[in-house]
């Protein structure tokens, strides 16, 4: 013991000369190495040494399993890596191996496929049996992190999980066996949406064959690798039910092609294959024993649990309304709303269209801002009619209240979002506070929820609970109008577009399911609460101003201490402390912005005035400054390359085509403008004006889309009444079916 306690722990360091670890380097470059050799090179060997350790511990011990997938293709010789890796300490991002024994490397060689075939089927039903049910492939992980719940349910989806084990790669689209299994479904099978069995299969023969752009048959000899496949899917935390699937679609292609006269097979490569498929087949028993599991498993839940009524699904409005209420006020009013406060407003919007309107979360992260901006106002209720590339047409009506706190998000919350983001919203409607469309409206829900200490309630939850009253309190008519609000198909779109006040009457007959005679009595008593607490908004207005008069808000000043605020006679909670700095706040962001007036600021240059104004603490950050910065007078764009690329490709963005009636299509923005800013060009061909007059005698009945205007000294005209332009012959440019005002033009020419 004596020994331990006196040994010194040094840092050991590699020489980079001999090749070995070294207690005292120094000492050793002196005595051995670099014995012949000066202070100074011995120093400054030192010193590379100790930079090649640092180098070594920040990289050289991290080995990603995804990237040894694609080095190392061979799995033999990978796992033995791996195992060597493990012993001498490296570390493992993305291990697959790190929650079960470690896996030995495979010995039994393809040629024996046949002959192990009852082996595997035991090893495997070792594997699928046991263990709890994990979440579905489709489950999606959180998209924000507010109020997000620190249990078991936040671990990574199982998309994520195939990602990093290396599951989630495919075969490029283009690979000629894909292409043929596809045209095979859609053709002979009949089978219409093909494609996710398609991309299944394909996951499933990158993983056998990692490497080249074409499918080889020879997967059908490589069982060990199809068994590893599907022990992965069920370490990624995939439910029993999408595993079978990934079988029942393998052993579909394997059947597919049997059938081909492939011109390198071998003489028993139908032999092989149908061993192959008895390989799928003992797959398929093994995990069919945990679906069984599984869905037992969630049908004696749903029999256990008290049956919901569309009552307690539609609590969380109850209990967030007020909250709901005091936010759309200040967003209307302009001031300051916290980020969680509008994260947690966008929940509840989310929340009035599954929860309210039944539509499913799909409906939800597919609504755009142009679908929102052609809403149609039918009896006294706002429609929109949502419809994406992946889903089919969804029809609901809002009642005026929904509407304005929807249009309350899109007018002051979303342009928040898009700032210095780009283009990534991809027209979105409902966005995260990153600027990207939201992941999944489930979670949201979920945290909404969880927010106001609520048991969550999901889409399926809701739509159950609304059919049950429905079966109950409706006629037979009434049923299919109420199923047909709720459903998204093609020949439902069409029948809602067709007759928009069936659906404002279905939604009218839906909004009066959840309310009884007690429940009026508790809205009644809810209105009540909510005066008392905007009259007690009210007081604490009032005595927010008395506050202000004897702590006067300016851009150097300090907030108020607890001391100073009791002996004033004030309360000594943070609450006019903190109002008192979000109002000092808006001064100093007022001020920034006031120093740059005719040239946009930078950050370094912001950065440097609040360092001489000497603000340690509660000032905007110099990068909102340049975001907020508004130009003064209209910009000079005839260089700005980036409005040139826009011109040639005529994608601009924040402007969608609307409807207006007898008056035709016109431009609408999806997003704020700052004064001065290019909107978009008015393309055509530059004419002279009396040619351009005499185009619009030609033209006494239409709407002519010429540009007249004068520069030095000459009266021009942009035609861009003839369509298509010499320069875009397959685009319909959107500056031509801007409409000009009477008074004056929307946008100065440049």
């Amino acid at each position: 013991m004596a020994t331990v306690s006196n040994e010194k722990n040094r840092r050991i360091i590699y020489c980079l000369i001999c090749k070995r670890p070294q207690e005292m380097l120094p000492t050793h470059l002196a005595r051995v190495c670099m014995k012949d050799k000066g202070p100074g090179e011995r120093s400054r060997e030192l010193q590379r040494a100790k930079a090649s350790m640092k180098d070594w511990t920040r990289q050289g011990r991290i080995w990603d399993y995804a990237e040894m997938c694609e080095r190392y293709p061979d799995t033999p010789t990978r796992l033995a890596l791996l195992e060597d890796l493990r012993q001498r300490h490296f570390f493992i991002f993305n291990d697959p191996e790190e929650n079960r024994p470690t896996e030995k490397p495979p010995t039994t060689s393809d040629a024996a496929v046949q002959t192990h075939l009852p082996a595997i089927k035991e090893e495997v039903s070792s594997d699928f049996e046991e263990g709890p049910s994990p979440s579905s492939v489709d489950d999606a992980g959180p998209s924000d992190p507010t109020w997000r719940k620190d249990t078991a349910q936040n671990r990574p989806s199982v998309r994520v999980n195939m990602q990093q084990m290396g599951l989630y790669e495919k075969f490029p689209d283009e690979a000629e066996i894909l292409t043929n299994f596809k045209k095979y479904l859609t053709d002979t099978l009949r089978v219409p949406n093909c494609q996710q069995e398609v991309d299944n299969v394909s996951r499933v023969l990158r993983f056998i064959q990692p490497s080249g752009n074409e499918v080889s048959v020879d997967f059908v000899l490589k069982s060990t690798e199809t068994k590893d496949f599907f022990n992965r899917l069920k370490t990624a935390k995939m439910c029993p039910s999408t595993i079978t699937n990934y079988v029942k679609r393998m052993t579909r292609f394997v059947q597919y092609i049997g059938t081909l006269d492939l011109p390198k097979t071998e003489p028993d490569f139908h032999r092989k294959c149908q061993a192959y498929i008895e390989l799928l087949g003992a797959l398929r028993k093994t995990v069919a024993k945990a679906v069984s599991k599984a869905t037992f498993k969630k049908r004696y839940g749903l029999c256990s649990v008290s049956k919901l009524t569309l009552h307690d699904c539609q609590q969380v409005f109850r209990e967030a309304k007020r909250d709901m209420l005091d936010i759309q006020q200040k967003l209307l009013e302009n001031q300051h709303v916290g980020v969680e406060e509008k994260t947690l407003f966008r929940y509840y919007c989310e929340a009035i269209l599954v929860l309210k309107h039944f539509q499913r979360p799909g409906v939800v992260g597919c609504l755009t801002a142009e679908q929102w901006v052609n809403n149609t106002r039918v009896s006294g209720r706002v429609c929109v009619e949502v419809s994406g590339p992946k889903m089919d047409t969804a029809t609901f009506a809002l009642s005026e209240e929904e509407a304005a706190m929807m249009d309350a998000y899109f007018q002051s919350i979303r342009p928040e979002c898009l700032q210095d983001k780009g283009d990534q919203d991809g027209g979105k409607f409902f966005l995260s506070k990153t600027g990207a469309p939201i992941h999944n409206a489930t979670c949201d829900l979920e945290r909404l929820h969880e927010h106001y200490k609520l048991p969550h309630i999901t889409s399926k939850d809701v739509r159950r609970a609304a059919e049950t009253e429905a079966r109950e309190r409706f006629s037979e008519e009434q049923k299919a109008a109420a199923a047909c609000y709720m459903a998204r198909s093609t020949t439902v779109g069409d029948t809602q577009r067709r007759a928009l006040d069936s659906v404002v009457a279905t939604a009218n007959l839906l909004g009066n399911l959840a309310p009884s005679s007690t429940d009026r009595s508790q809205d009644e008593r809810g209105s009540q609460a909510q005066k008392r607490a905007r009259d007690a908004v009210e007081q604490e207005h009032r005595d927010f101003s008395a506050f202000l008069q004897d702590f006067p808000v300016t851009e150097t000043g300090k907030p108020p201490t607890k001391k100073q605020r009791v002996d004033a006679g004030f309360p000594p909670d943070r609450v006019f402390y903190d109002r008192w700095r979000a109002v000092q706040f808006g001064k100093r962001e007022q001020y920034l912005l006031s120093k740059s007036s005719r040239h946009p600021p930078t950050v370094q240059k912001v950065a440097k005035i609040i360092r001489g104004e000497g603000w340690t603490a509660n000032y905007p950050r110099p990068e909102d400054i340049v975001a907020r910065w508004q130009p003064p007078r209209k910009l000079q764009v005839e260089s700005d390359p980036d409005i040139i690329n826009r011109v040639t490709n005529q994608r601009w963005s924040g402007l969608a085509v609307k409807y207006f009636g007898d008056k035709g299509q016109g431009v609408v923005s999806t997003k704020p403008f700052a004064k001065g800013s290019v909107v978009c060009d008015y393309h055509g061909k530059v004419i002279t004006a009396a040619e351009g007059r005499k185009m619009m005698e030609a033209l006494p009945d239409e709407i002519s889309r010429l540009f007249f205007f004068k520069t030095g000294g000459r009266d021009l005209c942009i035609d861009a009444q003839t369509f298509p332009c010499e320069c875009h012959p397959a685009k319909d440019t959107i500056g031509r079916r801007i409409n000009r005002s009477e008074g004056r033009h929307p946008v100065p020419g440049h």
